[in-house]
């Protein structure tokens, strides 16, 4: 089945989901947002926290009021490196420049964006979002960055028979537009990573990985039903450079960073 095929039966029917257990992958990195209670109260305790848990790389979701420069030292201090962060779309149109700037002083690899405001979720309003996509992704290649965009589940809501993902992905150019693939986010629309990897696995260069209960909460890696060693297999086949563990809204967030992080270490990595 091509592309276009592929998409075309998206929009007539729902995937059938197929969930079991986790995966091996030899050392994930974690995206900040998850601890961001933590980070409020105790930017360097954290850290060294995280550092103390095994974590390496890191994916930003902001600075805490601290410039890029302070931020990395803290980074460096540690021993972690941020290679990935998310930044607002609102400086995709901004001064994506000063952005770019402060990404290369933070030591970062990828910028991401995270989120797409409601007033641009229309086909109109995901064409020029795409449009300003490539025009991002170019600064940020001539600067030697990769540039992508992660999706929550609102992107696999079909309107006017097309899917938004779909749309941005074949409306982007895929040299300057990654996607970062939220697992979590893809099943909770409805649908099965493994059938988008089947068709955009030159664009995921990046995961996010938390699972979900049958329920469909949002649980502790290695709690919940998401089959991540069939999807990260995958992934990695093809482009996968990084991984973060993620959970929106923990009852302990550095409880379940290290748990997370135990389990994908002592069940899954070779």
């Amino acid at each position: 089945m091509d592309r276009r095929s592929f998409v075309a039966a998206l929009s007539a029917a729902p995937f059938v989901r197929r969930l079991s257990h986790a995966m091996p992958i030899n050392r994930p990195g974690l995206q900040l947002y998850t601890v961001r209670d933590a980070m409020s109260e105790d930017v360097s305790g954290t850290l060294a926290t995280l550092a103390d848990i095994g974590c390496i790389e890191v994916e930003l979701a902001g600075t805490y009021g601290m410039t890029a420069t302070s931020f990395r030292r803290l980074l460096d201090e540690f021993g972690l490196r941020a290679v990935s962060g998310h930044t607002d779309f609102a400086e995709v149109r901004g001064d994506w420049q000063r952005t770019l700037d402060d990404a290369a002083e933070l030591g970062h690899e990828m910028i991401v964006i995270p989120w797409l405001p409601e007033e641009v979720r229309t086909p109109d309003g995901y064409r020029a979002v795409a449009d300003d996509l490539n025009r991002a992704g170019e600064a940020a290649r001539r600067m030697g960055f990769r540039f992508g965009y992660h999706n929550h589940e609102f992107e696999f809501d079909a309107m006017d028979g097309v899917i938004p993902m779909a749309l941005l992905l074949d409306e982007t150019e895929g040299s300057l537009v990654d996607w970062q693939m939220d697992i979590y986010w893809v099943v909770d629309g409805g649908h099965e990573p493994l059938e988008w990897l089947g068709h955009y696995s030159d664009r995921v260069t990046s995961v996010h990985i938390k699972d979900r209960s049958a329920k469909g909460a949002m649980v502790d890696v290695g709690d919940g039903v998401i089959d991540f060693e069939k999807i990260l297999r995958a992934a990695e086949a093809h482009e996968l450079r990084h991984s973060f563990i993620e959970h929106d809204n923990p009852a302990d967030s550095l409880v379940t960073v290290r748990r997370s992080f135990d389990y994908l270490m002592q069940e899954f990595a070779q």
